[in-house]
């Protein structure tokens, strides 16, 4: 099972061909995204401490690119509409499934994670990948096979590593079999600047997800 773990990133432009060479060159095994003028950087990982490999990728972007922000890691809000297509279902159904008006015995759909407007043109939205935990246990509907995300506490730590780095010293990392520590990683990094071994694939994407 492969974890992706998507992180939004700020100052970064995709349209710099200057940055989208040294992410080719030095950040390669990570994929990177423009939607709606947001970029991310998604981290892919196996391994069974992805908060851990997670808080090292991070660390080696703001090596890398000193003017990024790691901001937050992206939960992959989806308004109803947005889950009928990409589950290929009606809106319909699905809306019944967050109104809880279609009758099941099973658990309810997930609560939506907030909402936007005001009067009648408010929309509620969801996390995607909680929606996905559902509808793969519930109606046996496994949209991205052999994919994970993170569980919202795992979410929560990490955005909290972010607020403050200074928690990540103390992170043990698994890197390539051997248990370092990120201080222990950046000294790796700075005798050799081939990419990290934390992460793996480099992909650079327009407005599409």
């Amino acid at each position: 099972m492969e974890t992706l773990i998507p992180f939004v990133v700020r100052n970064i432009n995709l349209n710099d061909d200057e940055i989208v060479e040294t992410l080719a060159l030095r950040l390669p095994d990570l994929g990177w995204q423009e939607t709606g003028g947001q970029v991310t950087a998604t981290v892919y990982t196996t391994s069974p401490e992805p908060v851990a490999v997670a808080a090292a990728a991070a660390a080696h972007i703001k090596r890398v690119l000193p003017q990024a922000v790691v901001e937050r890691v992206d939960e992959q809000f989806v308004s109803l509409a947005d889950i009928a297509a990409r589950a290929g279902l009606s809106h319909e159904a699905v809306r019944l499934w967050a109104t809880g008006k279609r009758r099941t015995s099973r658990q309810p759909f997930p609560a939506s994670r907030a909402q936007v407007g005001q009067g009648r043109s408010t929309t509620k939205i969801w996390s995607w990948p909680e929606v996905l935990v559902w509808l793969k246990q519930h109606y046996c509907l496994d949209l991205e096979p052999d994919t994970a995300y993170l569980s919202p506490q795992q979410v929560a730590r990490l955005n909290a590593m972010l607020c403050d780095p200074r928690q990540q010293r103390w992170l043990p990392v698994a890197t390539a079999g051997v248990t370092r520590t990120l201080e222990a990683v950046d000294a790796v990094l700075e005798e050799d600047s081939s990419p990290s071994p934390v992460t793996r694939r480099f992909t650079v994407a327009g407005d599409q997800r």
